[in-house]
């Protein structure tokens, strides 16, 4: 019992805590270069012609689904190097799957994102995710509700990345 409580904790929170979306993964739009210009580190304006903060949150939200489900860590990782929660969320993953457990679902879905602050971008992000079924290393398994639930998502900028430097439940 005590095993399975530690893998529903360990999954739970993160499923709340990331998902993705129906809609397809969005095309960067690259400035066309110009010849009279030196090269230069992106702006956030130059930056947001190429993928939003919104796109970005969509893709990100996307990446934390798919780690869940097939427990490679690598691009949530990098989509989030400095933001605390979003570490503690990829090592659950990994010593989930490291234990030879899992996590079967559909995927969260994005039903709104309102922006709350634009220095730095912060977003509330409302998602509907769907009933979760935990498989634990053991062999035993565990179905978990859907719901709906809200984060704040907040954004950084670095030579014209976005980043997730911080998010938590609300």
């Amino acid at each position: 019992m005590h095993v399975r409580r530690a893998l529903a904790v360990t999954l739970v929170a993160p499923l709340l805590l990331a998902g993705c979306t129906d809609e397809a993964e969005p095309t960067p739009k690259m400035p066309d270069p110009t010849t009279s210009s030196p090269a230069s580190t992106p702006t956030e304006t130059e930056t947001a012609e190429q993928e939003s903060p919104e796109e970005f949150i969509r893709r990100w939200v996307k990446a934390g689904d798919e780690m869940q489900v097939t427990g490679a860590t690598e691009e949530y990782d990098r989509m989030a190097p400095r933001c605390e929660p979003c570490q503690a969320f990829v090592d659950n993953v990994r010593k989930v799957y490291a234990d030879g457990g899992s996590a079967e679902f559909a995927g969260s879905r994005v039903v709104s994102m309102v922006r709350r602050g634009s220095s730095p971008p912060t977003y509330d992000v409302t998602k509907v995710l769907p009933e979760t079924i935990i498989k634990s290393g053991d062999g035993r398994t565990e179905t978990l509700p859907g719901g709906r639930t809200t984060i704040r998502v907040t954004l950084g900028l670095t030579k014209g990345v976005w980043t997730v430097t911080h998010f938590g439940i609300l």
